[in-house]
């Protein structure tokens, strides 16, 4: 997949047919998901490309800075899962005060239909843009036939009566509800970042772990241990996770620790990533070293039984 991180960089060749789809797209979710399927359906109609029209960075950090959320995805992962569903570019065009200040029209004009050549814009039935979220569909589809680009507005998907969104996706982790937050994006919560040197408790304790130093910026699910699985080294492994301060050692930091099972092996400095499945306690302080050793083991024990379940 092809990436355009400014407009000049886009092939503007008249006879390049673009079906743009507009959207944050973080976590790349169930509707984002279905916003995708319609555009990489509409560019095979045209005979012509889909395209995803996101934005860096995300816009309520520059809108709203003080209440901006943490990311389900950083930009790297989102283009992963757009190009494994079949979208072709990507344009993560740079917002700032400048573009936020724009009319509808020029949003259309400029970007759409002169920057990107778009013959069909696809968006979500909640979707605004433009100086103070001024444009909507409707709006969007009037200037449209003035500009020459068709419209879609695709309907919000929902789970249980309520739409699914980033905004709930992140409030389901923030809890450690990671099973329900993977029904919502259809797949696992993943973090990824580089592993990096601990205290070495872990090792002393008979259960190693790597340390993970996620990227700022994004969201960590609520403190606790989780099943999971990893991905180190090219290979994919079961794995048990522990995010917390590590409170029995008065920790302060919150952390991410993984240990591997039927691994031992050097890591330190590789890239790591670790997909979430099922919340398997809370974070606790224990009354010393050997209860503490005692319930890892049951951990261990736990997600390998969960692990197995899941095939």
């Amino acid at each position: 997949m092809r990436l355009y991180r400014h407009l000049n960089e886009v092939d503007r060749r008249s006879a390049v047919a673009r079906a743009v789809a507009i959207g944050v797209f973080d976590g790349v979710h169930l509707g984002h998901r279905e916003i995708v399927r319609r555009t990489v359906e509409e560019a095979y109609f045209l005979r012509g490309r889909a395209l995803v029209l996101t934005f860096e960075p995300h816009p309520d950090s520059v809108l709203n800075p003080l209440a901006a959320p943490p990311s389900l995805t950083s930009l790297d992962l989102k283009l992963e899962l757009l190009e494994e569903k079949g979208v072709d570019e990507t344009a993560a065009i740079p917002f700032d005060p400048e573009f936020a200040r724009q009319s509808p029209e020029t949003f259309c004009r400029q970007l759409l239909r002169e920057g990107l050549n778009a013959s069909h814009v696809i968006v979500g039935e909640n979707f605004r843009f433009g100086a103070g979220a001024q444009g909507s569909p409707q709006v969007l589809s009037e200037l449209g036939e003035r500009l020459g680009f068709g419209v879609t507005a695709v309907a919000l998907t929902s789970r249980n009566g309520v739409p699914v969104s980033s905004t709930r996706i992140r409030g389901l982790l923030q809890q450690g509800r990671t099973m329900e937050a993977a029904r919502l994006l259809g797949r696992p919560h993943l973090l990824e970042g580089y592993v990096i040197a601990g205290d070495g408790r872990g090792r002393a304790l008979g259960v190693p772990t790597a340390n993970i130093a996620v990227p700022q910026g994004l969201v960590i699910p609520a403190p606790g241990v989780y099943v999971s699985r990893s991905l180190v080294a090219g290979q994919e492994y079961g794995s048990v996770t522990s995010i917390g301060t590590n409170p029995t050692f008065d920790g302060v930091d919150l952390r991410v620790e993984t240990h591997i099972l039927e691994f031992d092996h050097g890591i330190y400095g590789q890239r790591m990533r670790v997909e979430f499945f099922q919340r398997l306690r809370g974070q606790e302080r224990f009354p010393d070293v050997e209860a503490l050793k005692a319930q890892m083991w049951e951990d261990i024990r736990r997600a390998e039984s969960a692990l197995a379940a899941r095939g």
